[in-house]
């Protein structure tokens, strides 16, 4: 029994220091604009100030490293790298030489010297739009800008300009690669908007993790439905609340029979709110915490259902109803990605949902499996299905409480 409790909280790891909006946090994928300036190519780009800073070295806060350009501070919870403004300013060459390290540009395959003409710090809460070329290049004044909120390292973000010399984005080919953060976890999660502006027309190119861009390799539908399917797979895999409930109605279900059921009327459910949740959302600011705190009290209750043994007897409708609150979280990984300048196709949309719908069906495997284990050589006292309801249960209650508050301040606002 202490062995499978064990296993059960490291199945579900930090649950608990789960962002209060986890689906609906501020979203920050790396945007690229390449236009024309008479011979020259200019680059704007957009990432998570992080991303340069830290090395392949790193091991999380907790290991106290050092971070260039930052000071540590014991808080609380862990330990805050701040910003150090003056060393910035003072040691900007240092910090331009880490941006080219971290980026390779090439021009008809042939690596190419550019020059950083400016940068911009800023806090990622407080950001200016980027996803237009207009509104990417107001967000320039002077050589070095720092914004007096961007104090947090974790919650900064970093624009920059690049001249690339004697280059044309109409007859030249233009590769921009980078492998920063390639040995970090969060990369494969780290959008790619790329935006290629010329005088007839822009276009626009979104990939996942690595970068790897090529004015005239533009992405083929081969590779679209597989980036679409990847993001889909990792999106219900690192979703813990959505993770939570598949494994409930894993555990609801009398029969195979039974659990096909519920898992189609959960996956049409979120499916109908991923392909017109755009149409459906609410422009009412209670509208986003409102569904995170759904999306809680859905597992809470399912929760109490099946440690009650009631479970068994929930139709298909009510998951259904389910589904398309949950679907509202699937959804925003689209929202945001069209805020940022994102063209999303229903190619995007069908790719991202047929992954979603593989990563659901390997966790109802690997649950599958694991309970098998679990009842061959270890020996409980109750049911296995009450164990995982009541860690749940309390799981799903503490998200009640904290996504409860964003709900109530902006109501009372």
């Amino acid at each position: 029994m202490k062995t499978l409790f064990s296993l059960f909280l490291m199945l579900t790891g930090s649950l608990f220091s789960t962002t209060v909006l986890a689906h609906f946090t501020h979203f920050e994928p790396r945007i690229i604009h390449l236009y024309q300036d008479n011979r020259d190519t200019i680059i704007l780009m957009r990432m998570p100030l992080p991303l340069v800073l830290l090395d392949n070295s790193w091991q999380g806060v907790d290991s106290q490293q050092a971070i260039p350009f930052t000071r540590r501070v014991p808080a609380a919870e862990r330990t805050e790298y701040l910003l150090n403004h003056n060393e910035i300013k003072a040691s900007l060459e240092r910090l331009k030489q880490l941006i080219s390290s971290g980026y390779r540009i090439k021009k008809e395959g042939q690596s190419q010297i550019y020059r950083i003409e400016a940068i911009n710090i800023f806090n990622s809460d407080s950001r200016k739009p980027f996803s237009t070329l207009q509104a990417a290049q107001s967000n320039f004044n002077g050589v070095i800008t720092i914004s007096e909120d961007a104090r947090s390292l974790f919650d900064a973000g970093l624009d920059i300009r690049l001249r690339l010399a004697d280059t044309s984005l109409n007859t030249d080919e233009i590769n921009i690669s980078s492998i920063l953060g390639d040995r970090f976890n969060a990369i494969n999660r780290l959008a790619n908007i790329v935006n290629l502006h010329r005088e007839d027309e822009t276009t626009s190119a979104t990939t996942v993790g690595i970068l790897d861009y090529s004015t005239t390799r533009l992405p083929t539908l081969t590779s679209k439905l597989i980036n679409g399917f990847n993001s889909g797979f990792s999106h219900i895999l690192i979703g813990t609340d959505h993770i939570l409930f598949i494994l409930l109605l894993f555990f609801s279900a009398t029969g195979f029979l039974r659990l096909l059921s519920l898992a189609t009327a959960f996956t049409l459910g979120h499916s109908f709110s991923l392909l017109f949740g755009h149409n459906l959302a609410i422009s009412s600011a209670a509208f986003t915490p409102g569904i995170e705190l759904l999306i809680a009290l859905t597992i809470c209750i399912t929760a109490i259902l099946l440690l009650c043994q009631k479970a068994q007897h929930i139709s298909t409708t009510p998951i259904l109803i389910i589904g398309v609150i949950h679907g509202f979280g699937f959804s925003f990984v689209f929202n945001e990605l069209a805020n940022e300048g994102s063209q999303t196709s229903i190619t995007n949309l069908l790719s991202f949902n047929i992954g979603i719908e593989a990563g659901q069906l390997f966790i109802y495997g690997l649950a599958f499996v694991l309970t098998a284990m679990c009842k061959k050589y270890l020996t409980f006292k109750r049911p296995l299905h009450i164990y995982v309801s009541v860690v749940t249960l309390m799981v799903s209650a503490y998200w009640i409480v904290t996504r409860s508050i964003p709900l109530l301040e902006t109501i009372q606002a």
